[in-house]
C-alpha cells in the first residue's frame, strides 16, 4: 500500500468519512517557512528549503475543512499529516531532514 493509500484509510477512518469517495490531489512546491509552522523551521535545516506538497481534497473532506497532506524535501519524507478544522497542522510523522521530531507512523498501518 502506498503512502497516499495508508493516509487516506487513516483519515477516513479517524474522521468516519465515506470509503470510496475519490481524493483529488494538489502538488505544488513551497517554501518551508510560509507552510511549516515558525517553531519547526525558524533557524533549523528546513528555512528557506522548497518543499514538494502534496495536499489531498474530496467534497466530504472540504466539507470537514480536513486537508490531508504529505510534504517532501529532495525526495526525502518531511511530514505527513493533515490540516484540521481550526486551521492546525496535525503531525503523524515531521523530519527536519537531520533527524525526525516526530514518528507515528505506525498508525498509517493501523496500529495502536
Amino acid at each position: 500500500m502506498t503512502l497516499e493509500q495508508q493516509l487516506k484509510q487513516y483519515i477516513t477512518h479517524l474522521f468516519n468519512l465515506p470509503k470510496d469517495e475519490k481524493w483529488e490531489c494538489e502538488s505544488i512546491e513551497e517554501v518551508a517557512d510560509d507552510i511549516l509552522p515558525n517553531q519547526y523551521v525558524r533557524l533549523g535545516p528546513l528555512s528557506n528549503k522548497i518543499l514538494q506538497t502534496y495536499t489531498y481534497y474530496s467534497d466530504t473532506l472540504h466539507e470537514s475543512k480536513l486537508y490531508p497532506f504529505i510534504l517532501y524535501y529532495h525526495k526525502q519524507l518531511i511530514a505527513i499529516g493533515y490540516i484540521d478544522e481550526n486551521h492546525d497542522m496535525d503531525f503523524l510523522y515531521l523530519h527536519n531532514t537531520i533527524m525526525p521530531l516526530l514518528d507515528q507512523r505506525y498508525l498509517l498501518t493501523g496500529g495502536q
